[in-house]
């Protein structure tokens, strides 16, 4: 809260990509103004570097997002920061498996993100987070507004994603999920 100058009462969305077009910055702007107007506790942090800084920098300084959406830049410290959000988004077009998902999802976070690439086998709706079309602004927006108007949907979420994180993702999980592959192949 200190660091980014938030107010104590604030849900904070975090979004954690790169800075370039195929990270969907642009859907998830777009649905912004609606969802500060119907959400006063709202504030956005945009984490990342990347050749659209310059260009996602003087989008946010508009009017029209009160200065409650700001440029964080790269950080190393997610882990640290995570705790603090009240959910990541992650509009992306294109994605391999989206790392930070990952890590938002063991730390408790729900995650609202675009169908993309490997997406879907780590966020999985109504589990620890709430997937949409690539591309539908409509989708985010309905996504992110029932998210932030229930709490408990959230903490729910937050819950699901330790756990999936634990039973799916943790390196025990992904040793015994080799270990199976490689049975199979060996015909053991």
């Amino acid at each position: 809260e200190t660091e980014f100058s938030l107010p104590s009462n604030a849900k904070t969305l975090g979004v954690i990509a790169q800075l370039i077009p195929r990270k969907g910055h642009k859907y998830q702007l777009n649905s912004l103004p609606e969802l500060l107007q119907a959400h006063p506790e709202l504030q956005v942090l945009i984490f990342g570097q990347g050749p659209l800084k310059a260009e996602l920098t003087n989008r946010v300084a508009l009017t029209e997002f009160q200065g409650r959406v700001k440029m964080a830049g790269f950080r190393d410290d997610l882990a640290r920061i995570f705790p603090n959000l009240y959910a990541v988004v992650h509009p992306a077009e294109r994605e391999g498996l989206g790392v930070a998902l990952l890590q938002a999802s063991a730390s408790g976070v729900p995650v609202v993100a675009a169908r993309a690439g490997g997406i879907p086998e780590i966020v999985l709706d109504d589990v620890n987070g709430i997937t949409f079309d690539i591309g539908d602004e409509p989708g985010l927006l309905g996504a992110l507004d029932a998210l932030l108007a229930n709490q408990e949907l959230r903490n729910t979420l937050g819950a699901g994603g330790r756990t999936l994180a634990r039973s799916e993702f943790s390196i025990d999980a992904m040793v015994e999920g080799n270990l199976r592959v490689y049975q199979s192949v060996l015909g053991s």
